[in-house]
């Protein structure tokens, strides 16, 4: 009699997600709801949880306004945000009514890129002598961890989700945004597994 360990559901998939987003700080002159597409790995359930890979990229006409510290000076930045992050989930799934919930708990790697004309580059960079074509971005980032929790409810391959999240920039940052410069989020989201 040969003993075989159990098999893993085969129900790996990607996720496309579209969001809409309201950011919320002291920081933010002009808060607007933001727009952000994610692409997820999920990874097979095993014991009703299973863990989810991957990034979004948010865009929307929300002003920025802090004085952005730099090599000791300080400068104002007033600007939209473009925000790029990275991370994981871990997915715990629930019953309600023959329903199936999942609660997400997200911890991403956050960046928030605004614009950074009148900033000096660091190094500074030397203009070229040569007939090379540059291209030159000025742009000023500042990275963190984000953290957030939500829920989610499927019908067939469709997906509905809100999520509360917390974005401390001044976590690392702590001489280049202002003390707590934090960012509070609420998402709506629609999931398309594939």
């Amino acid at each position: 009699m040969n003993a075989q360990p159990p098999t893993q559901r085969k129900d790996s998939k990607l996720i496309f997600e579209l969001g809409i987003i309201s950011d919320n700080s002291s920081k933010i002159s002009t808060p607007n709801p933001a727009f952000a597409f994610g692409v997820w790995y999920q990874y097979p359930t095993e014991n009703d949880a299973r863990l989810e890979l991957g990034g979004n990229l948010k865009s929307g006409a929300t002003i920025y306004n802090f004085d952005y510290g730099k090599n000791g000076s300080y400068y104002r930045i007033e600007s939209k945000g473009y925000i790029f992050n990275l991370g994981g989930r871990l997915v715990k799934e629930f019953s309600i009514k023959n329903q199936k919930i999942e609660w997400i708990s997200e911890l991403t790697f956050n960046t928030l890129f605004v614009d950074g004309t009148g900033i000096p580059d660091d190094p500074i960079r030397e203009p070229e002598n040569d007939n090379s074509t540059q291209i030159i971005i000025d742009a000023e980032s500042i990275s963190t961890l984000q953290f957030g929790q939500g829920l989610r409810i499927w019908k067939g391959n469709i997906g509905l989700g809100i999520k509360a999240s917390i974005t401390p920039y001044g976590l690392w940052y702590k001489t280049t945004v202002p003390n707590q410069f934090n960012v509070f989020s609420a998402e709506a989201t629609i999931s398309i597994k594939l």
